[in-house]
């Protein structure tokens, strides 16, 4: 039974399967060098492999110094995971991680070297794998919340068990009640100490990369759907949203709005102050109506200078209160790279009354919003007017 339950052969194992979590972590770290989540959960992976290793040469001739260094190496690389994680979430990785793996390196060499019971040493080095190991969850649930996809959840899962279960080791090995130290044969300590240990890793390093390659997914379709200079929508899923909206408005018989936006004068500023500059001003532009229009419109790019705001359900007085409010908050936006220089916009609105209107298609309520944005701009822009059919007809 020794020889099937045996620690060498489980740290061979544990070994392997962390060599495999670092070369697959490192390729996508090559493939994308600017991802530095990748870079830190690669490093884990192989730091963890020479700490494994040395902490095998522990019973050897060699001293107490494998055990030691193996040992700091396995909390370097919980480390290391638990700061790509950070990185993963847009954080730069906590500095207090460097103290940790120092203020283990100091107390894990005391308790060996004044030669304390190995249980008071297994349980330091189990609290502290296991609240590094937790640390990957609480940044996972910091981030998610109670929105959890399956990565999240693989990834919460994992690492939690794997936490209890350093927890656990530790206890058992401060009772004295079983040997769980790495030269046991024990079937408990093998699965205690690598092959528990060995699955939640692999586990949880797999939903690392499920939540990279969602975040890679998310941020496709975020680009298919969003303008990639202003972030508001572009114009295919402006149209596609504003379809949608409207066979809702006519469905239920609800009112709908329609804003189409012309920056003034906008050609002046890229002549005058060159195209960074004006590109900059579309960027405030759209943050400015993101923050001034409600969380239900719908903001994006139709192009160039022009802007288009959906407003479902949403009256005509309604959508002129908006329109105002709008008005004011570009007149009330100077641009520094400009010279402090005030942009403002000539706004069109047409709003469908399902009570006096006749079913209309996107293209036709698009069609006389903006012909009441050329009539603003025909009053001298800086204003908004609302479609007429006299308009319409000019």
């Amino acid at each position: 039974m020794d020889s099937f339950w045996n620690s060498y052969t489980a740290n061979i194992a544990y070994s392997i399967s962390q060599l495999c979590i670092a070369i697959i972590m490192g390729g996508m770290y090559f493939l994308a060098p600017t991802e530095r989540c990748t870079r830190y959960w690669a490093l884990s992976g192989l730091i963890s492999v020479f700490g494994s290793t040395l902490t095998a040469f522990s019973i050897s001739k060699f001293g107490h110094l494998p055990l030691i260094t193996g040992s700091t190496l396995m909390i370097a690389a919980m480390t290391a995971k638990w700061w790509g994680t950070q990185a993963f979430f847009g954080k730069r990785p906590a500095y207090v991680g460097w103290y940790l793996v120092l203020g283990f390196f100091i107390g894990y060499s005391l308790i060996v070297l004044l030669q304390l019971a190995v249980g008071i040493r297994t349980l330091f080095l189990s609290l502290m794998l296991a609240l590094l190991t937790f640390l990957n969850v609480v940044e996972v649930v910091l981030a998610r919340g109670v929105r959890l996809s399956f990565a999240n959840s693989l990834v919460i899962i994992a690492y939690t068990l794997a936490a209890a279960d350093f927890i656990l080791r530790g206890i058992l090995a401060i009772s004295g009640g079983i040997d769980l130290t790495p030269q046991s044969h024990d079937p408990i300590n093998v699965f205690g100490l690598y092959l528990i240990p060995m699955w939640c890793n692999l586990l949880g390093s797999l939903g690392l990369l499920l939540m990279y390659f969602e975040s890679i997914i998310h941020e496709k379709e975020h680009l298919a759907t969003h303008d990639e200079l202003t972030k508001i929508y572009n114009r295919r899923a402006l149209v596609n949203l504003g379809r949608r909206e409207i066979d809702l408005a006519h469905r239920y018989q609800r009112p709908i709005s329609i804003f189409m936006l012309d920056l003034d004068h906008f050609k002046l500023i890229n002549d005058t102050y060159g195209h960074d500059a004006g590109d900059k001003v579309l960027r405030s532009v759209a943050l400015t109506l993101s923050n001034t229009c409600r969380n239900t419109d719908i903001i994006g790019r139709y192009g160039g200078e022009e802007l288009c705001i959906i407003c479902p359900h949403t009256t005509k007085d309604e959508a002129t209160a908006l329109g105002e409010r709008l008005l004011e908050a570009m007149r009330n936006l100077h641009h520094q790279h400009c010279d402090n220089r005030q942009v403002t916009c000539s706004l069109g609105l047409y709003t469908w009354n399902p009570n006096t209107d006749l079913a209309a298609s996107w293209e036709a309520m698009l069609h006389h919003a903006d012909t009441a944005l050329y009539a603003a701009k025909a009053a001298g822009r800086n204003c908004m007017l609302q479609y007429s059919i006299e308009a319409d007809n000019q």
